[in-house]
C-alpha cells in the first residue's frame, strides 16, 4: 500500500483494515484524552513535545500501548512520535517512556505498516 503525503491516519487504518482485516492491530481510539493527559503525566508538562503545544493521539496499537501522537506547534510546526506508554505516574528510570520520532505524519506511517507486515505476517 503506498501511503501519500496528505493521507490521514483514518483512511490508512481503514486500508491497512481492507488489506489485512482484524490481523491490523493499530486503531483510532475513544477516549483520546485520557491518553493525550497520560503522555504529558508521563514526559512532564516541561517537555518540549508539550510546552506551549497542542498534542493529539493519532493512532493506538491494539497490541500494546504504542500510540502515535502528534504535537503541533503554534507556527504551524508538527512533530510525530510513538511513545510507548508506561500508565506511571512519575518516570522510573530516564529514557521513559519509549519514543519514536518521525519527521512527519507519511513516515509515522510508513513505519507502521512495515512495522506490522514485518512483525506479524
Amino acid at each position: 500500500m503506498v501511503i501519500t503525503e496528505d493521507m490521514t491516519a483514518d483512511e490508512f487504518i481503514g486500508l491497512m483494515r481492507e488489506a489485512y482485516g482484524d490481523e491490523f492491530n493499530w486503531c483510532l481510539p475513544t477516549g483520546t484524552e485520557t491518553f493525550v493527559r497520560e503522555l504529558i503525566t508521563e514526559l512532564g508538562e516541561d517537555d518540549p513535545f508539550v510546552l506551549n503545544r497542542n498534542i493529539s493521539l493519532a493512532a493506538k496499537c491494539e497490541s500494546c500501548d504504542d500510540m502515535l501522537f502528534c504535537s503541533a506547534g503554534k507556527n504551524g510546526s508538527e512533530l510525530w512520535r510513538i511513545y510507548h506508554i508506561t500508565w506511571s505516574r512519575r518516570r522510573e528510570r530516564e529514557g521513559w517512556p519509549i519514543r519514536q520520532d518521525f519527521p512527519d505524519r507519511k513516515s509515522a506511517l510508513e513505519y507502521i505498516r512495515d512495522s506490522f507486515t514485518e512483525e506479524y505476517l
